[in-house]
């Protein structure tokens, strides 16, 4: 017993002299090596302005709120919007950008795409550290007048309906100068134990794998579900093989685990399927598409 007690005693004085070394000396190695929610230099409560209330913006309140940051405002231009998420994170909603206060920490713009040229051109950021949590908008999208300006990414499909784990979403940070940058990294330890530099090039690469991962993926069980609704069949049903096809690319890559009538070239089931959706020709061209491409990766990559 007393054994354990001295290495739990020596661990935690590790652990804190380590944490105030890299506060004094902002080591990014030292950040790197960090359990996550150990993070130096923001050991203090943050003070956050939240521009948005979408899915985003809602899961990260929920993320920060847990790692003890206090969001003061939530801006929505729908004030209900505004007002039913900062009720949840006790904040105060606003829907007029020029009611934005200019004392606060940080401000995380987490809006459409589209939206953050206007936010930008209607808030001065110059003296503020503001960050924007899309993936396909550079950093340059940041006037050089923003001393600290920065992107903060998470990888990841989000509905406010829907809970997850934001310390499990990989988080892709960018800053336009070395001690934001480790301000991002510090924050993001914080939130996620998945935190990865990517510049601004690599960003929208990632985010258009995503699409196709994700977006075009969710898609094709739409298909899957319309089919099986005409037929009142439980649709369900789809899921224990939409859960193994998701698992096995963790141990496999997509052409090994891909499996069908596309891979082995079966042209009687293949023409069977697309009699079936003679009702439906846009799946008949997706389905001829899809059937194509397989069979040609397969034959490049030999493993029909």
């Amino acid at each position: 017993m007393v054994g354990i007690l001295s290495f739990l005693t020596i661990f935690t004085i590790t652990i804190l002299i380590t944490k105030l070394v890299a506060s004094i000396f902002l080591d990014e190695w030292m950040v790197s090596i960090l359990p996550r929610g150990v993070a130096p230099g923001i050991s203090l409560t943050l003070r956050i302005v939240l521009i948005g209330a979408g899915n985003v913006a809602t899961h990260f309140a929920f993320a920060l709120k847990k790692s003890r940051h206090n969001i003061v405002q939530v801006f929505s231009r729908s004030i209900n919007n505004a007002q039913k998420l900062a009720k949840i994170i006790n904040a105060k909603a606003i829907d007029h950008l020029s009611d934005i206060e200019h004392h606060a920490d940080l401000y995380i713009i987490a809006v459409s795409d589209n939206a953050i040229e206007t936010i930008l051109s209607s808030v001065n950021f110059n003296t503020k550290k503001v960050v924007h949590t899309a993936g396909s908008i550079p950093l340059s999208i940041f006037s050089q007048g923003i001393e600290n300006a920065g992107v903060l990414y998470p990888f990841q499909t989000f509905s406010k309906e829907r809970e997850l784990d934001f310390s499990e979403v990989p988080l892709c940070i960018e800053a336009n100068n070395t001690g934001f940058e480790l301000f991002l990294m510090k924050l993001a330890k914080q939130l996620s134990g998945n935190v990865r530099k990517l510049n601004s090039e690599q960003r929208k690469y990632l985010h258009l794998s995503g699409v196709f991962a994700c977006n075009f993926v969710n898609y094709l069980y739409h298909i899957a579900g319309n089919i099986l609704d005409e037929k009142k069949i439980d649709r369900k049903i789809l899921f224990p093989l939409i859960k193994e096809t998701a698992q096995k690319i963790e141990k496999l890559t997509p052409v090994q685990a891909q499996t069908g009538p596309a891979l082995r070239n079966d042209t009687k089931s293949l023409k069977k399927h697309l009699d079936l959706l003679t009702s439906k020709p846009e799946y008949q061209e997706i389905y001829k598409w899809f059937s194509k491409e397989i069979y040609k990766t397969a034959t490049e990559k030999q493993i029909k």
